[in-house]
């Protein structure tokens, strides 16, 4: 099973919620936002910043870059070429990753459907 908590709030979220939504075809994906019950569930306890979006796969928890590569190996085809940029230090990438989180709220809201796999 694996979960994708994301900042319910954030527009740029919201978009990749719904890309990953669509680019999920064998619908193994669930999605919780990070400040509702199922994430209080798992961890326990409350986050102060919403800035990363966190992967809970085979009971390992991935963060920033990291969820993003364990994404791109959940998704088939051409997602999984995108694991080469595995090849660039951690540090550099969640850099990169901070940077695109710090603006994250320049990006509008979007309405997308919601099915059995989106928990609350």
């Amino acid at each position: 099973m694996t979960i994708i908590f994301y900042d319910g709030d954030c527009g740029l979220c919201q978009r990749s919620i719904s890309f990953l939504s669509h680019a999920d075809k064998t619908k193994k994906l669930l999605f919780a936002p990070l400040n509702g019950v199922t994430y209080k569930l798992y961890f326990k306890k409350d986050l102060k910043v919403l800035s990363s979006v966190i992967v809970y796969s085979n009971e390992k928890i991935y963060e920033k870059s990291s969820a993003v590569f364990e994404l791109c190996k959940l998704l088939p085809g051409v997602y999984q070429l995108l694991l080469v940029f595995k090849l660039i230090p951690p540090f550099i990438l969640d850099k990169v990753y901070d940077q695109i989180a710090a603006r994250r709220s320049r990006v509008s809201c979007v309405l997308f459907s919601r099915d059995e796999r989106f928990l609350n």
